[in-house]
């Protein structure tokens, strides 16, 4: 635990500092987002779909894990990522008509560069005790 000077006291003329405890910050807590497009007024073969991933989810990519999984590599070999940034693609007409399917994207930091990457769902993969493709 950390503490944080509030402030100083004298009493007889000697100075005494006054310390706080320092409230630790909850990793752990998450934030919940809710995706709700609005409906459409017309006739459209294209609809939003939910995300595959969610802010904080573990994910690697799919290609690393298939080549880890297909030689049986130990799981230590595998970059994990945190999903930080998401992005719904869209393509609208001007007058908002849907011209293809919309598709999530998602940000990961690389560990490095802290460079924002975006892959799209089918090139990650959740990784997770109860994932039952994990090794």
């Amino acid at each position: 635990m950390t503490y944080t000077t509030i402030q100083t006291i004298e009493a007889s003329g000697i100075p005494y500092l006054e310390y706080r405890p320092q409230r630790e910050v909850d990793e752990d807590l998450l934030i919940t987002i809710e995706f709700t497009p609005e409906p459409q007024s017309w006739d459209s073969e294209y609809q939003y779909s939910q995300p595959e991933f969610v802010f904080n989810d573990l994910v690697a990519t799919r290609q690393q894990w298939e080549h880890i999984y297909k030689y049986h590599l130990p799981e230590t070999e595998l970059n994990l990522f945190r999903i930080c940034a998401m992005e719904l693609v869209d393509n609208l007409t001007p007058s908002g008509q849907l011209l293809s399917e919309p598709y999530w994207r998602y940000g990961v930091r690389c560990d490095k560069t802290r460079e924002l990457r975006w892959f799209s769902e089918q090139a990650l993969v959740r990784i997770s005790p109860t994932n039952p493709d994990w090794f």
